[in-house]
């Protein structure tokens, strides 16, 4: 463990050197970054975010493409602040370190998780929600860029989960997995593979695909930040708001005026159609098995996945079940608020 800490130690000693030409500054742990190793940086009273990223789940194109959305989003002057990278001391992005990972620095925003603790703030979730989506839409692309990953390519979320090592982590899972979970995710999976209906006619854009509280940063009862652009990429626009109100549906515990809240802060920012509205339980579905491969390809990366895999599988069923239970109620609301 201690030649472990010490090598990182040299890591950050190594991104620091094309950043600063000072030496003395402090790092200190954070309670996030689970995908990739993140420390915040204390130089002359000022805080900066140091990130080594997963090999895996990051490339020269991912940062690419991440500097484009919060370079063009701090220029929007919005509500909220992003993560803006610094530039090296030869004004780079980004770093490639001798191991060839890839690493960056940022700037610092503070902030506390958001609580989801009443009407107001469910709303106020919601108006952030709409507004991130609203912006997104506005990006203009180039058509022959890098544009990450559409959650829809469930064998393509992580490189080390393709349709044979899904198969095979299912039949010798590392960890106990009842048949009835099992079974459940393979009438998921089959419903999304067999679905009749086409992605192809909805709005695309760019999507955070990671919109959750844990992922926002509020201060005075306001939300001010937004980070974690890991997932991003071009995916159906109803996405976002599918992600993050599957995300309401489980820190509400199902409350219907707290969902109803949340559509209403999300509609003063953005409208859908009834086209769009239709799709909300297969993007569901997209997006839980996404995850859940994403996880399995942490696993095959040499993390430890159980508590993460089975509280998204459990969500996935009692999310699925939520909304079979309350559909008219649900797409009356939808088409109330965005349409």
């Amino acid at each position: 463990m201690m030649k472990r800490l010490e090598s990182m130690n040299i890591k950050f000693d190594e991104v620091l050197q094309h950043y600063f030409c000072e030496a003395k500054y402090v790092l200190e742990a954070v309670p996030f970054g689970l995908t990739n190793t993140t420390q915040v940086l204390e130089m002359n009273g000022q805080k900066y975010i140091v990130r080594i990223y997963n090999k895996y789940m990051k490339t020269i194109d991912s940062i690419e493409l991440e500097t484009q959305v919060t370079t063009f989003l701090d220029g929007r002057h919005l509500s909220f602040q992003v993560p803006v990278f610094l530039h090296t001391l030869s004004g780079e992005n980004f770093v490639v370190l001798n191991d060839g990972s890839l690493a960056a620095v940022t700037n610092f925003i503070e902030g506390s998780i958001p609580p989801l603790s009443d009407l107001k703030k469910a709303k106020h979730f919601g108006r952030l929600v709409g507004t991130f989506s609203s912006e997104m839409s506005k990006l203009q692309t180039k058509k022959d860029g890098y544009y990450g990953i559409s959650f829809s390519k469930i064998y393509d979320i992580h490189p080390l989960a393709n349709r044979q090592s899904i198969k095979t982590f299912f039949e010798n899972s590392p960890f106990e997995l009842s048949d009835e979970m099992y079974s459940f995710y393979q009438r998921m999976i089959t419903d999304v593979e067999t679905s009749n209906l086409s992605l192809e006619v909805l709005p695309s854009q760019l999507v955070h695909h990671d919109l959750l509280i844990y992922n926002l940063l509020s201060r005075d009862d306001e939300i001010i930040g937004v980070l974690d652009f890991d997932f991003m990429g071009m995916d159906v626009a109803f996405m976002e708001l599918a992600i993050s109100f599957n995300h309401m549906i489980q820190e509400s515990e199902g409350a219907l005026d707290m969902i109803e809240a949340f559509l209403q802060g999300y509609s003063t920012e953005r409208k859908h159609s009834t086209l769009e509205i239709n799709y909300l339980p297969l993007l569901t579905q997209i997006y839980f098995i996404a995850v859940l491969h994403f996880y399995i390809g942490q696993h095959y990366g040499g993390v430890t996945i159980e508590q993460n895999f089975n509280f998204m599988l459990n969500q996935f069923e009692r999310n699925i079940n939520w909304l079979h239970k309350h559909d008219l109620k649900i797409q009356e609301l939808f088409h109330r608020y965005l349409v």
